[in-house]
């Protein structure tokens, strides 16, 4: 079609500028003649094209033609102008200031025509009234969009300038900011750690396996867990004990007097007064190794008769080291001569110092304990060395004890010592003992586990004693 203002053709769809009248849309050739249209209406001049430039056949672009042009002076109204943003990017117009994501305003109504200018940005997004303090009118837009809709080739248009996909885009970027009210926080219930079991528990648990030991078929069983259980004074392992003791001595041929004197020592350790008399009596015994058994039995029961009778031994270098040891543990001023002259030997080898320093521990020498707290990395001693650390109350002694729980071998005496040290049970030693008491495993070590539970569990009399 041609401009209103000049006659010049335009292409609709290139127009620079377009403005609506009666329902129709008229292109311009530039926004200065639609601005002149707005404000001194012209007259549509007739609808017969002009001749064609005599370059026509040259161009690929054709005017548009065939819009009907009424003869009567059009009367202003609103104008929809196109505008396009420079190279720059730079539009005159003010910034919007209620949304920081957009640099400039896409509409506002020129401060000159009152023409509505749509800014050819590629979206479509809010303009700025002047008359209503800024406040947004997307409904105005959608009026704008909905008259380019419905004429001919209008959708097209739209499509092509982009209006509609920005306009979408517009709308799902603003939802996207409105955020949904945050969820109320709900409690989760949480399990609870199992607590650790307690000292009655362990206790019960290691008396009933120990109880159901002693009533197997096998007489080595019945008298390893009857020992252990007698540490408790439990009446029917002190009465299994006394069985496995006569039934040991009935053929005097066949008598073992090392198993004996083991027999005696734990109905001794378990209450039985009886017992103890019978090991003074092994001390009469012709063989010289029998008469050292008895001798350090009563020491670890404590018996005030033990040291004189170790004593006669030193003079024998096979037993010099061993019957001092004893000596020391008893506190006995020959056994502590003995390891303080090995302390200060020259030619002593580390072994022999290891043990001295161990013993002058038991004996209550403070002067040792830095030389018994290195001791602990060494692992040949250092399970004396922890124990040589309780009698003097070292606490260091307690991380090398409770790792020593996990050996079978060790366990018993370990948690004696850590009763010794600890006035109150420890429930979190409980747990793997009581596991292993459930897993089917070597009898040994399941009696081993038991006892260690009694005496980690018990009162402290029950570790009195080795």
């Amino acid at each position: 079609m041609n401009c209103p203002v000049c006659g010049k053709p335009v292409d609709s769809l290139r127009a620079p500028a377009v403005g609506v009248r009666d329902g129709k849309v008229v292109s311009y050739c530039s926004r200065e003649h639609a601005l002149e249209a707005e404000s001194k209406p012209t007259v549509v001049p007739p609808t017969k094209p002009p001749a064609p430039p005599p370059d026509a056949k040259k161009r690929r672009s054709t005017p548009a033609a065939g819009i009907a042009t009424p003869s009567s002076t059009y009367d202003s109204g609103p104008v929809i102008e196109i505008v396009h943003e420079p190279a720059s990017g730079v539009v005159t117009s003010a910034p919007d200031a209620r949304d920081a994501r957009v640099s400039e305003p896409r509409i506002s109504r020129s401060q000159t025509s009152g023409a509505i200018q749509i800014a050819d940005t590629g979206r479509v997004d809010d303009y700025v009234s002047a008359d209503d303090d800024e406040s947004p009118h997307r409904s105005r837009a959608w009026i704008a969009i909905a008259i380019v809709l419905l004429l001919g080739g209008g959708a097209f248009a739209a499509y092509k300038l982009g209006y509609l996909d920005s306009f979408v885009k517009h709308d799902s970027q603003a939802a996207a900011t409105t955020k949904p009210p945050a969820p109320e926080p709900v409690a989760v219930a949480v399990d609870a750690a199992p607590a650790a079991p307690t000292a009655a528990v362990a206790i019960a648990r290691a008396k009933e396996v120990l109880s159901t030991m002693m009533t197997t078929s096998s007489p080595r069983i019945v008298r390893h867990a009857a020992a252990a259980l007698a540490r408790t004074g439990d009446p029917a392992a002190l009465t299994a004990l006394t069985t496995a003791l006569a039934n040991e001595t009935k053929d005097p041929a066949k008598t073992s007097v090392t198993t004996k004197i083991e027999l005696l020592y734990d109905l001794a350790r378990g209450g039985n007064k009886k017992a103890v008399e019978g090991i003074v009596s092994e001390i009469i015994d012709q063989n010289r190794d029998h008469r050292i058994d008895a001798a350090t039995r009563l020491r670890q029961l404590g018996d005030k008769r033990a040291p004189d009778a170790l004593a006669q031994y030193l003079e024998y270098p096979q037993f010099h080291i061993g019957v001092a040891k004893q000596l020391a543990l008893a506190a006995d001023p020959r056994g502590i001569k003995v390891f303080q002259t090995v302390r200060t030997d020259p030619k002593a080898n580390a072994d022999d110092k290891a043990i001295a320093t161990i013993s002058l521990g038991f004996a209550g020498q403070a002067d040792v304990i830095p030389d018994l707290e290195q001791l602990l990395a060494d692992p040949h001693f250092n399970a004396d060395a922890a124990a040589a650390l309780v009698t003097a109350h070292d606490a260091k002694a307690r991380p090398t004890l409770i790792k020593q729980l996990q050996v079978s071998a060790l366990r018993v005496q370990a948690a004696r010592w850590l009763r010794h040290l600890d006035a109150e049970p420890d429930p979190t030693l409980f747990a793997p003992l009581l596991t292993e008491l459930a897993t089917p495993q070597d009898t040994d070590v399941q009696v081993g586990a038991a006892e260690t539970l009694l005496l980690l569990a018990g009162p402290v009399e029950w570790s009195k004693y080795e």
